[in-house]
């Protein structure tokens, strides 16, 4: 199995250890992340901006699994695209994605330097913004009572 493919399968894999640390362990310093399709309006995040994001996420999912459907390869450009499905329990409810998972690497194939990754737009489109109204509600019922006297 080669460096990248290898390298592909342990990140996907560090999303089921649900560790922002494990998450970030396999990014080069300069990798960016980009949700796809572009429809979903997803800002390209750098590291710092994609663990920003990330870690916010954690709390609100437990049981998180990512079970990998197929790895296509392609040595000459040292791109590796993986198809996966996810499913874990939120605090809004069941949770479930598909994605389509492209990784760059760096020259030795130990690093990501480029994600792309392209999630289940109408899933994505339902349950994001209800979980961003779980959050705004949680926001708000920690600065009630924070009011002047």
């Amino acid at each position: 199995m080669s460096q990248r493919r290898q390298t592909a399968l342990a990140a996907i894999d560090s999303y089921n250890q649900w560790s922002i640390s494990a998450i970030m362990a396999f990014r080069d310093p300069s990798c960016t992340h980009e949700i796809l399709p572009k429809s979903l309006n997803q800002p390209l995040m750098d590291n710092k901006k994609y663990e920003a994001y990330f870690s916010s996420m954690i709390p609100a999912f437990k049981s998180f699994k990512v079970v990998v459907q197929d790895v296509f390869e392609d040595e000459k450009e040292n791109k590796v695209v993986v198809w996966a499905e996810s499913t874990a329990d939120s605090v809004i409810g069941p949770y479930a994605n598909e994605y389509m998972l492209a990784f760059y690497f760096n020259e030795a194939g130990d690093k990501v330097v480029r994600m792309l990754e392209f999630v289940d737009s109408k899933n994505s489109a339902v349950f994001f913004p209800k979980l961003k109204g779980w959050f705004e509600e949680r926001a708000a019922e920690g600065s009630a009572g924070k009011g002047t006297a």
